[in-house]
């Protein structure tokens, strides 16, 4: 039992960071908008259908809900413990969505210390923790976070011995495929493959249970989806159909076809790259983990629109074998200090590197700040604001918002044209609106600096103030470090 809790220790690591960064920056970007404010509906609005917001703002695409509504679910019951303030109740969101993934990593970790050993289980959360991309991403209200949960699970399943564990395996990424992310479907090809080179499955059988498991997931998406968008849809399918048929992800910006192997995995494995590589070489079983990686990242580089946050159900095996290979290195006895201190230099250097992107992501949410900032300045009620796009897509959500307040979110205007309007408050692109004063200038992240703070800031969000005659100055300079009670202080009530 001392050892379980001893390992319980472990895998808390990874709970402790992703709670770091809920914590350091709660605020959200555009990415994750549709989830979030999925879930401020389902916990604010209920079924109260019509003030949903994707009704006014449906996005490009339509995602599916049944993330959102398993995130609002659980979140629910803390909303009895006593009033929960709405930015206190977007962090509580955040923290379910984290704790779910720490849990799915529990699931795999145990599986890769059980294949490899206790070191190398343990080797693993050191490498998850010390990186940046997965414990940051892991709380926030991704598609690609919930598909990355449930592949957490089903790469477990491939780990696992159990006779049944590989159909286990396989129905988890058809119900990921055909709820989350409909690119899993990649991810089966290279999996499927490797379970019938090891005879773990019967090809017919393995077939059906995986058709079975997607079509399952997709009922489940269109009987709960159909009702929530008004319409009958299967949301992946039209994502699917998007992305390849009509190949619109395009607009979105493209990348060179080797993009995720020379930019994406450096910048997210870090010093568990070499080491992956170096499992190919020295640890067979580890070769599996690997190579049904690589395939899935080879495979995903044919789409011309690339972003990392589609590889992170990846990511896990890379890291597990890193972690093997790890695992066998250092119980060479030869060179064993020497070793044992590259090790110790390479987890100083992932620190060192995550804790700059750390602290350029606190930066990168000058919405959120300039929301937070307007509602800490003025405590009147009935206010009329306008919310501009620089600000809708860095920090600012439903969450953040009064109920006593209006807000809007109309695209296409102008300086003049908000002028028009007669706003109480702006949160604009622009430095200068005729009838208006600027209170602050909101800055945010421009790029690394070699100086302390270690990242260059720039003006992004300008806060108005309606008054008699447009005035150029500005009062104040607001930034997530000089005032941090903007970013923090309202999550804590």
């Amino acid at each position: 039992m001392a050892s379980i809790w001893k390992e319980l220790v472990w895998d808390g690591l990874l709970w402790l960071v992703m709670c770091l960064h809920v914590f350091l920056s709660p605020f959200t970007k555009v990415e994750e908008s549709f989830n979030l404010q999925a879930c401020h509906d389902a916990l604010i609005h209920g079924p109260q259908l019509h003030l949903w917001d994707h009704l006014q703002f449906p996005g490009a695409v339509p995602r599916s809900f049944l993330g959102a509504l398993a995130t609002s679910v659980a979140a629910y019951p803390f909303l009895g413990l006593g009033a929960v303030s709405k930015p206190a109740l977007l962090r509580l969101v955040r923290l379910v969505v984290a704790s779910t993934s720490a849990l799915c990593f529990a699931r795999f970790r145990f599986l890769v210390a059980k294949e490899w050993g206790i070191a190398a289980g343990r080797l693993l959360a050191l490498l998850t923790v010390t990186q940046f991309h997965l414990p940051f991403y892991l709380s926030r209200t991704l598609p690609n976070v919930f598909a990355t949960q449930l592949a957490l699970l089903a790469h477990a399943e491939m780990l696992s011995k159990s006779p049944r564990a590989a159909y286990r395996c396989l129905a988890l990424l058809g119900i990921t495929a055909a709820v989350f992310r409909c690119d899993l479907l990649i991810m089966i090809a290279p999996v499927g493959l490797l379970l019938l080179w090891h005879c773990r499955v019967n090809f017919f059988k393995a077939a059906a249970v995986t058709a079975a498991a997607a079509l399952l997931g997709a009922c489940l998406s269109i009987c709960v989806d159909s009702i929530l968008w008004r319409r009958w849809l299967w949301p992946e399918f039209e994502v699917l159909w998007f992305n390849t048929a009509e190949n619109k992800s395009s607009e979105w910006g493209t990348q060179p076809p080797l993009w995720y192997f020379f930019s994406a995995l450096p910048r997210a494995l870090l010093g568990s790259l070499p080491l992956a590589l170096l499992a190919l070489l020295i640890e067979p079983r580890a070769r599996q983990l690997v190579a049904v990686a690589l395939t899935f990242i080879g495979l995903y580089s044919f789409l011309p629109h690339k972003e990392l946050r589609f590889i992170f159900p990846a990511l896990p095996l890379l890291n597990a074998a890193a972690a093997a290979a790890g695992a066998r290195v250092l119980r060479w006895k030869r060179c064993g200090v020497l070793l044992w201190g590259g090790f110790a230099l390479a987890l100083a250097a992932h620190v060192l590197v995550t804790t700059v992107m750390t602290l350029a992501s606190f930066c990168n949410y000058p919405g959120g700040v300039a929301m937070t900032g307007l509602h800490a300045t003025d405590a009147a009620t009935n206010r009329s604001v306008h919310i501009g796009n620089m600000a809708a897509i860095s920090g600012v959500s439903r969450f953040l918002e009064r109920p006593d307040w209006q807000y809007s979110k109309e695209e296409g205007l102008d300086a003049d044209a908000l002028a028009a309007k007669g706003f109480d408050w702006l949160l604009s692109e622009f430095s200068e609106v005729p009838g208006y004063h600027c209170v602050a200038a909101t800055e945010g992240f421009q790029g690394l600096s070699r100086s302390w703070p270690l990242v260059r800031l720039a003006p992004q969000i300008y806060l108005h103030s309606k008054s008699a005659a447009s005035e150029t100055r500005c009062d104040a300079t607001w930034n997530a470090m000089s005032h941090a009670e903007f970013q923090v202080a309202p999550f804590l009530t």
